[in-house]
């Protein structure tokens, strides 16, 4: 086998999800504790998937690993998930990238497309 193919092999097995991501604003409320203090907060999310997501949030958890609680407003169902990123965004607050506690595809209320679905696929008429 050349190199040519071996990193081609790498780089797919790499770029592979656990569950397929959709760009989708759900308003959430988000519940944490910061500096000895329970937090709750209202947020809209950016990116979802059945393991977790992006939301924008006004305060952020102190750190990755922190314990948010995320209840969805649509459906009133909450789920417990970890913090895995936060980055500062320009006078909009934060990103918190968080992974449910387990997956929780149910949480969204969509239908996430198959895993191998792939958009430059479809025909848009």
């Amino acid at each position: 086998m050349n190199d040519d193919s071996t990193n081609v092999s790498t780089t797919a097995v790499s770029n592979r999800r656990r569950s397929q991501r959709v760009f989708l604003n759900v308003r959430v409320v988000a519940r944490f504790r910061l500096l000895q203090r329970e937090w709750i907060l209202e947020g809209e999310t950016r990116v979802v998937n059945a393991h977790g997501g992006t939301i924008q949030l006004s305060v952020a958890p102190m750190a990755a690993g922190d314990i948010l609680t995320l209840t969805n407003l649509d459906t009133d169902h909450s789920e417990s998930c970890r913090v895995i990123r936060i980055e500062a965004l320009t006078d909009q607050g934060f990103e918190v990238s968080f992974a449910f506690d387990r997956p929780s595809p149910d949480f969204w209320a969509v239908a996430f497309p198959p895993t191998d679905w792939l958009e430059s696929t479809v025909t848009h008429d």
